[in-house]
């Protein structure tokens, strides 16, 4: 029976699972940043044994990197994918050192303000990220696009200039 009752009732099944395996994803991908974020803010504003808080930014960026590197491994191997890459290396440099200097920013940022302001604060990269699109690659941005990004840093501002009184 091609076309019948019984593939309707296929689809809908198949577009139900496809729903609930995208709500399972998107829960654990918010559950881990957010698992992440309450981590960071601890690891960096709650004193230690001699009541100093931790000092070493770098080293925890460093970490990170290492588990990465080693999970990054243990997933190639076990997709049985090729070690070696066909872009050059160079190009993997320039985003390593950028994202390893961000990285140590935001842990230093974390001594001096909370978790939740920090990641308001990344909602700023908006515009300049639209206007280095212009002036680096020649994008075209529609009204809707600059309109949605000056609210969202409208917001932002809006948000952390009238914090509580």
């Amino acid at each position: 029976m091609v076309g019948g009752q019984g593939s309707i009732a296929m689809v809908d099944k198949s577009s139900r699972e496809q729903i609930g395996w995208c709500l399972f994803y998107g829960a654990g991908i918010i559950g881990t940043l957010v698992l992440y974020g309450v981590l960071q803010e601890r690891i960096m504003t709650i004193p230690y044994g001699d009541g100093g808080t931790f000092k070493y930014s770098v080293f925890l960026v460093f970490m990170n990197r290492v588990f990465a590197v080693v999970f990054s491994l243990c997933m190639v191997r076990l997709n049985n994918e090729e070690m070696r890459n066909s872009a050059p290396l160079w190009k993997y440099l320039i985003i390593s050192f950028s994202n390893v200097y961000a990285s140590t920013c935001q842990y230093e940022a974390l001594k001096y303000v909370s978790f939740a302001v920090q990641m308001l604060c990344k909602s700023f990269k908006m515009l300049p990220v639209m206007l280095w699109g212009i002036a680096i690659s020649g994008k075209r941005y529609e009204w809707k696009d600059w309109l949605l990004a000056a609210a969202v840093t409208g917001g932002v501002t809006a948000f952390l200039m009238t914090g509580p009184a």
